[in-house]
């Protein structure tokens, strides 16, 4: 009798098992059915029409500017779109130039490097003794592919260019969508609007990007993708794209430090501190994973030369108490540029030790993604306080950088400052009579910075940048100053009214 019964129980097993699984792909079937006609599908089809215009546009706007300044000032060539640009623009109205400080990277490196991948003639991670232009490829591969992407042998430099114009333009696509999503209903659409068309015209962006064509583009817009999956605290699709974005350029590795505190504290707020951590230690292994995995083959063919130049942009770490004066095609540290502004000798000696040995920008770095650890452990970092805080994250990092900043790096910060300044005043002037009055302000601080920037000498730009960071943080503390004493008000209220009730009782 026992026999017979384990027989049918064990030919039973299969059965079963079949029958589960099959419950089980129904259910998922289902629940997939169900979730995707939930949808609003409307929106979405919006919501894609809308970043679709805002990126045409802003390539259109791009391309268009990119031929009208190598008609009206570019040399070298009887082909408009194979010109080269001069460093600054004669300004005919002012008969003087403008410091635009458009660097030719992209007719020196960038043209060479792709010629010599496709006739075979280039290795991006050589070295040789006496190094000429083909030694000097110091970004990931990511950027490699986005150089080859389009262009192909007898084609115009247009179509080198198009894949780093094209990325950024797409990037006022996505200031829209984070926008959207840090203030969600009507209004959202209407602030990510303004958002996006701010982008799409912003001048820093046009004039490095769409018209020097230099390399900030992909990196920016990987960025800000990466950037818009934390708004959504879908972390390990963060990691992911920032992944990528370190590996099309390098700066983009600083921003793992804020968003690993910042998810450590949000997971430890919802979750057990145990999986809190596994959570957040597999994310940053899914960095690295991605990371290694698009470094190949790279690293097993020269391991020592691919690390060597993926750490060659940088200046070494330093003691001194003096600035140091560039070259006239290298960066500004903030030491040089205090010293230029001329402020007094003992401050430029404090700034140039802390510049030159990375204390402030260690230190920085530090207290800004504690802070956010702690503000989004205790559930008081909305969207628009992450991007303040990144925004002087991001400010900070690179002008305390040894190395110090060109103009064009401000391409990077563009976004983050846009969603920051804007999200910020949106959140200030809530109400709908007053969100009119916030919009316009934070259209006018933007691109006046934008503005501002273009045309001051370089030496006063990492101060300048330094004040935007300051303005950030003033209108961050006055923010939260003001959510507090709402806050205090309304416990105040509650007080009250049950002291009434009790009273009245």
């Amino acid at each position: 009798m026992t026999n017979i019964t384990e027989e049918i129980s064990t030919e039973g097993k299969p059965v079963r098992t079949v029958n589960e699984l099959e419950d089980f792909s129904t259910k998922k079937h289902n629940t997939f059915i169900s979730n995707f006609t939930k949808r609003n599908w409307s929106a979405y089809s919006l919501d894609f029409a809308v970043v679709l215009v805002l990126v045409v546009l802003a390539l259109f706007i791009r391309i268009l500017l990119s031929y009208t300044f190598r008609e009206q000032h570019g040399y070298g060539s009887d082909i408009i779109w194979n010109r080269w640009l001069h460093f600054d623009i004669f300004n005919p109205e002012l008969n003087q130039y403008v410091q635009i400080r458009g660097f030719a990277d992209f007719g020196y490196y960038y043209r060479t490097w792709i010629e010599g991948w496709y006739n075979g003639t280039w290795y991006p991670y050589q070295w040789n003794e006496d190094p000429g232009v083909l030694d000097f490829y110091s970004y990931p591969p990511v950027f490699i592919y986005f150089l080859v992407l389009t262009w192909r042998p007898g084609m115009s430099n247009l179509w080198m260019a198009m894949p780093m114009i094209f990325a950024d333009a797409a990037c006022a696509g996505v200031v829209y969508l984070i926008l959207k999503e840090l203030f969600k209903e009507k209004k959202g659409r209407a602030i990510g609007l303004v958002g996006g068309i701010l982008m799409m015209i912003a001048p820093i962006n046009i004039i490095y990007d769409g018209i020097y064509w230099l390399n900030p583009g992909p990196v920016t817009l990987i960025t800000m993708i990466a950037f818009y999956f934390a708004t959504k605290k879908k972390w390990w699709q963060a990691f992911f794209w920032l992944a990528i974005a370190t590996m099309t350029k390098q700066n983009a590795l600083f921003f793992t430090y804020p968003l690993f505190m910042a998810m450590l504290g949000e997971k430890v707020k919802n979750k057990k501190l145990k999986d809190a951590i596994v959570e957040s230690i597999m994310n940053a292994l899914l960095f690295v994973g991605v990371g290694l995995l698009l470094s190949v083959p790279w690293i097993f063919i020269s391991p020592y030369q691919y690390v060597r130049h993926m750490l060659f942009p940088g200046r070494p770490m330093e003691l001194r108490f003096t600035s140091i004066h560039p070259a006239t095609n290298d960066c500004v540290s903030f030491a040089k540029s205090l010293q230029e502004l001329g402020f007094p000798n003992w401050i430029i000696a404090i700034t140039s030790f802390g510049n030159y040995s990375m204390l402030w920008m260690i230190l920085s770095a530090s207290i800004i993604a504690v802070l956010m650890l702690w503000r989004s452990f205790c559930g008081k970092m909305d969207g628009v306080e992450f991007y303040e805080w990144i925004a002087i994250y991001m400010i900070f990092s690179h002008i305390f950088m040894p190395r110090g900043v060109y103009k064009f790096y401000t391409a990077y910060f563009t976004p983050v400052i846009l969603i920051a300044l804007l999200g910020s005043l949106a959140k200030l002037t809530e109400k709908k009579e007053l969100l009119p009055i916030g919009l316009v302000i934070g259209s006018a601080l933007f691109l006046g910075f934008n503005i501002w920037l273009i045309v001051i000498p370089r030496f006063p730009v990492p101060f300048l940048l330094f004040m935007t960071a300051v303005v950030i943080a003033l209108i961050l503390w006055f923010r939260a100053h003001l959510r507090n004493l709402v806050i205090r008000k309304a416990n105040l209220f509650r007080i009250a009214s049950n002291l009434d009730k009790k009273i009245g009782q």
